[in-house]
């Protein structure tokens, strides 16, 4: 209901509750007169988000009468949206990770998504730096697999992936050392200092955890970057597990 929701705001941006759920009526297969009650709940969501505010013009300035705001019409028009639809979110993990991402990076994202979307946004950063910290340590996991395999030296990476900090730049820095192909390669920087970036914000410099004070828009990109560099990481660990020893 909630992507139909989208595509109705996308076509009339200035509209009315009812109108909304007339529109429903025709797009969602099986929609029922009950169902006014979960369409309430995804629209005062949106409400409280910022991405719409009451009113749709001077003659009909109030509820039920809506319009999508500045914020919400630059959210419609990309995939930014994907931040206020946690369920559309997860699946766009999992397809980028081709199911490869484990359940706890994919509940830590929506559990995380949860919480910046009810304003908690500190609280959202922290669960999805704990995403993170799953998929930089499934990484080194396999940077170590396949170090062992070809019998190269992997105490430096070892003792990185039980640090508090650095462990994103420990990859960075031993991926090379496994001549990857130029897809991976070309993306390493981008992605793994992405990563790293996310997890210094909730970390003090000497790797101990802190909360850190975030708006609103930082926290929004940290979770739009997300999914992209769960591709990488998990695209690069499907070569290095199915890399042959020399």
């Amino acid at each position: 209901m909630r992507e139909a929701v989208f595509a109705v705001l996308r076509k009339t941006p200035q509209t009315h509750f009812r109108a909304i759920e007339n529109d429903l009526r025709k797009q969602v297969e099986g929609y029922e007169r009950h169902d006014i009650l979960a369409l309430n709940e995804v629209l005062w969501t949106l409400l409280v988000q910022g991405v719409l505010a009451p009113g749709k013009n001077s003659l009909n300035p109030d509820l039920p009468f809506v319009h999508v705001t500045e914020y919400g019409a630059r959210c419609l028009e990309s995939e930014e949206i994907l931040a206020h639809d946690p369920e559309g979110y997860v699946r766009r993990i999992e397809e980028l990770t081709e199911d490869r991402a484990p359940s706890v990076v994919l509940e830590s994202a929506r559990q995380g998504l949860l919480s910046f979307l009810d304003g908690r946004h500190a609280a959202g950063l922290v669960l999805l730096a704990h995403a993170a910290e799953t998929v930089v340590n499934d990484l080194l996991d396999s940077l170590i697999r396949s170090g062992r395999k070809v019998g190269r030296g992997t105490k430096r990476l070892e003792a990185s992936r039980l640090a508090q900090g650095g462990r994103a730049t420990a990859a960075l820095r031993a991926l090379p050392g496994r001549r990857p192909p130029d897809e991976i390669a070309e993306e390493a920087e981008t992605q793994l200092s992405g990563l790293d970036a996310l997890l210094r914000l909730v970390r003090a410099p000497d790797g101990s955890p802190r909360i850190p004070a975030v708006e609103r828009d930082l926290v929004r990109a940290r979770f739009l970057l997300f999914p992209d560099q769960c591709r990488f990481a998990y695209h690069a660990i499907g070569w290095l597990d199915g890399k042959p020893g020399d």
